[in-house]
C-alpha cells in the first residue's frame, strides 16, 4: 500500500487550507470576467491597459485583457477591473 501525497498535503487537505494560502503562493481570485484579485504578489512588472504583470513568488503573474486598470494595490493584494481575457502564471 502506497501513501498518496505528502503529509503536508493531506494535512492542509484534512483541514481544508488552500496549499497556495499555506504555501505562499499566489492566490488569484476571479470575479465575473472583470475583476481580479491577487493575493500574494510581490511588486508590479509592468503595467498598460492591455495587460499588467506582477512579480509572484517564483512565478510571473500575467493578466491580459482590454482597458484594464488598478482599483487597489497594497504591498500583498491587489484588484484589477476591466474586460478581463487571460490570468497567466510564467
Amino acid at each position: 500500500m502506497t501513501k498518496k501525497g505528502s503529509i503536508t498535503q493531506r494535512v492542509l487537505t484534512k483541514l481544508d487550507i488552500p496549499e497556495e494560502a499555506a504555501l505562499g503562493g499566489p492566490r488569484i481570485t476571479i470575479s465575473g470576467g472583470s475583476r481580479v484579485l491577487v493575493e500574494g504578489h510581490r511588486g508590479l512588472l509592468e503595467y498598460a491597459d492591455d495587460r499588467i504583470a506582477a512579480a509572484g513568488p517564483g512565478c510571473r503573474i500575467l493578466i491580459k485583457g482590454e482597458g484594464l486598470g488598478l482599483v487597489a494595490m497594497d504591498r500583498r493584494e491587489m484588484v484589477v477591473s476591466g474586460r478581463l481575457w487571460a490570468v497567466e502564471l510564467e
